[in-house]
């Protein structure tokens, strides 16, 4: 399988430092994007230690026979216990924490990891599939149907996450398996994103054309023109077809 990615983080309109992070790994088939949270400092830290977390352990499983979702779940256990750890040492980082949403390629499988409101979505054919659901407050309400989807992108709760990394010993993710078709497309992206852009124009963005790396900034720019209110991190990760893996990555990342 030939995966082609491209990545692109922006510190957006209203803040003055980035708290998400990326990782384009593509010798290892890895691709991360975290928010972190817990202050301007505390949320910098825990998505960096997140990111660097993940990537150094599946370094350590690299030919390792487990399936490619328990491989995740031990980047993301790794993650999640280096930031506990530190925040435990340092009282100025206490209760930070980070959401994390990860893609890992091997074989002609993808497997997904999620913590939070970071999001994973599939385009294929024309057509997006959101394929995490969302760790918050108005998330879990909109699944009750309390409240409507519109009713949650204005709700003074918003940003209540339900579960994030690091904040308490132990962190679980939700998992998934899937078998990608050529000229499919993984979008991962931070909130501050999906908070201004809705799923059709995230289509019409890595539908519009072949150059990845244009297709970030299209969406950041669309998020930055409205407001821009968070960080706003995508990684877009394209399945071109069977073989080797082949990156191609944005150079203003981390």
């Amino acid at each position: 399988m030939i995966l082609r990615a491209a990545a692109r983080t922006d510190v957006g309109q209203r803040r003055t430092g980035n708290e998400d992070c990326f990782a384009v790994a593509s010798e290892l088939g890895l691709y991360v994007v975290a928010d972190g949270m817990g202050g301007h400092s505390g949320g910098q830290m825990a998505s960096r230690l997140a990111v660097q977390a993940a990537v150094t352990a599946l370094k350590a499983l690299e030919g390792a026979s487990a399936m490619l979702t328990e491989k995740l779940r031990y980047a993301v256990a790794a993650a999640n216990r280096e930031i506990f750890a530190t925040a435990q040492q340092k009282a100025d980082l206490a209760g930070m924490g980070t959401t994390l949403v990860a893609l890992l390629a091997g074989g002609e499988r993808i497997a997904l990891a999620h913590v939070g409101d970071s999001r994973a979505y599939l385009v294929r054919a024309g057509r997006i599939r959101q394929l995490t659901d969302d760790h918050s407050l108005v998330a879990e309400l909109v699944r009750r149907r309390e409240i409507s989807p519109r009713a949650a992108r204005e709700h003074p709760h918003r940003h209540v996450l339900t579960r994030a990394l690091g904040v308490r010993r132990h962190g679980e993710p939700d998992l998934a398996e899937l078998t990608p078709a050529r000229g499919d497309v993984f979008v991962l992206c931070s909130d501050g994103l999906t908070a201004h852009v809705g799923d059709d124009e995230i289509t019409k963005a890595v539908c519009d054309g072949t150059d990845l790396a244009a297709a970030c900034g299209r969406l950041i720019d669309l998020a930055n023109s409205r407001g821009g209110e968070d960080n706003i991190t995508v990684v877009l990760v394209r399945c071109e077809q069977t073989g080797s893996v082949a990156p191609v990555s944005d150079p203003g990342g981390p």
